[in-house]
């Protein structure tokens, strides 16, 4: 009995370790770019501190087919209706993740009857599993559970962020499924060292127009309801793999219900469960895209300095 019942641990730890390992799509890894600590982006959704990083090895995009509508509306990847592109970055020094999204969308929807609801407008949803370590973020099953039994399995092992822009009566960050009264209230970050987000919007809702999106995001190894000190981080290091996710709900003209959902990796439980998220591995600067820090100390800030120390 005791040889059968070690066969089956076995067996279980084998299958959960499976499980942990798999992500999508299978064996296609993606890349983080390193920002060296002096140029890291500003979180104020102007994307331009981007435009350094090689779009053919880091763009994420639904016209390279990384990002696809797996909850299909009445669109079905026309990107004159939808269409999205993604980067993610990190910096070994503040020991952050970075993503911006870029979005041009034929109807845009911001109008929600509910302020501090966290559907029912365009959105994006940022997903992150700095630790690699996958398993369930959210389970219909936990619903029935006491508060404390929740909040012991809700978003610990990976976190999901989502942003409706421009806020309605104060409200747009949310951490999706339940309120948090530290990460983000749904009005506030109360941490941004921990949390940043940067956003813009161009046009008027229900007609064209475009977003952009910015995060800086902690990699908790662990999150924790009580806050930070409860919280453990991930220390990221050259050469590291973690799960990243990203999802846009688009919202057009159907009362009560996104039209589309456009989601990468094309598996629209990514925001439920890390696992599926995808490898996005961690690169080191590239020193070739940067001038030295001589160089980028201009002639006008070198004699600013001077004058302020004279």
């Amino acid at each position: 009995m005791k040889s059968s019942s070690a066969i089956v641990a076995i067996a279980l730890l084998v299958a959960s370790l499976g499980t942990v390992s798999a992500h999508e799509p299978p064996g296609v890894v993606y890349y983080a770019f390193h920002f060296p600590l002096h140029a890291v982006p500003e979180i104020d959704g102007d994307l331009s501190d981007w435009d350094v990083v090689p779009r053919d090895v880091f763009e994420i995009s639904m016209e390279k087919g990384d990002i696809v509508e797996a909850v299909r509306g009445d669109a079905g990847n026309d990107l004159a209706d939808f269409n999205a592109t993604n980067m993610i970055g990190w910096n070994e020094q503040t020991n952050r993740v970075y993503s911006m999204a870029a979005v041009v969308d034929e109807v845009l929807h911001n109008k929600r009857d509910n302020p501090s609801s966290y559907n029912y407008d365009d959105d994006w949803h940022f997903v992150i599993d700095a630790d690699h370590s996958g398993g369930e973020m959210f389970n219909d099953g936990w619903k029935d559970l006491a508060e404390a039994e929740q909040q012991a399995l809700y978003f610990v092992t990976g976190q999901l962020y989502q942003i409706h822009v421009p806020p309605i009566d104060g409200y747009w960050a949310f951490m999706y499924i339940k309120a948090t009264n530290w990460m983000t209230t749904g009005r506030e970050l109360p941490f941004p060292d921990y949390l940043e987000i940067g956003w813009t919007r161009r046009g008027e809702s229900g007609g064209p127009g475009n977003y952009t999106y910015e995060i800086k995001a902690t990699p908790w190894e662990t999150w924790d309801w009580d806050g930070p000190a409860q919280s453990t981080i991930t220390d990221l290091e050259e050469g590291n793999i973690i799960h990243v996710g990203f999802l846009y709900k688009d919202y057009d003209n159907n009362p009560g219900r996104y039209d589309g959902s456009y989601d990468f990796p094309p598996v629209h439980n990514v925001w439920r469960n890390a696992s599926l998220a995808a490898d996005v591995e961690l690169l080191g600067v590239d020193d070739s895209l940067f001038p030295t820090a001589v160089e980028t100390d201009t002639w006008g800030r070198i004699k600013s300095r001077m004058l302020t120390t004279n």
